[in-house]
């Protein structure tokens, strides 16, 4: 009798221990769940703070001020003069409403028409990944990619 009883007791303890392991396995998967669930909840990255206003500042300043940095070497990087580029921006900027400086939602301005027409010209001029702009302009890679596609 002291077998068969020694031999229940394994048995129950066998029971509670599998029973002890599936409800922390269950606890467990249900949690992965949860945060999965949360984290589908906001599938969007954070996006970075670029301060596009300082870009556009950043820009006037080495080309277009009167005593703009790179004011000399403008023609020489860009094959054209500053005077039509800034008359390409005008145009655009008159014709079409994604190269006007808007307004986003939160009250803030938005690229400036130079900002976007610098960054497609420079694309074009260099043959270089969006991605390399994205400290001088301020502008993240769909950006840049977006304004080639417009310009």
């Amino acid at each position: 009798m002291s077998l068969s009883s020694s031999s229940d007791s394994m048995v129950v303890e066998d029971a509670n221990f599998i029973g002890s392991v599936m409800t922390k396995t269950v606890a467990y998967y249900q949690n992965q769940l949860a945060e999965t669930s949360r984290a589908r909840s906001n599938p969007r990255k954070s996006s970075l703070r670029r301060n596009h206003e300082a870009g556009h500042d950043r820009l006037i300043e080495d080309y277009f001020a009167n005593d703009a940095i790179y004011a000399v070497k403008f023609r020489r990087r860009f094959q054209m003069r500053k005077e039509l580029f800034l008359r390409i921006v005008c145009d655009l900027e008159g014709r079409f409403p994604y190269f006007q400086w808007k307004m986003d939602a939160r009250r803030k301005k938005c690229f400036s028409p130079i900002q976007k027409c610098m960054a497609a010209i420079c694309q074009l001029a260099y043959d270089m990944g969006a991605d390399k702009w994205d400290e001088y302009f301020r502008m993240s890679e769909r950006t840049v990619r977006e304004c080639v596609y417009k310009f």
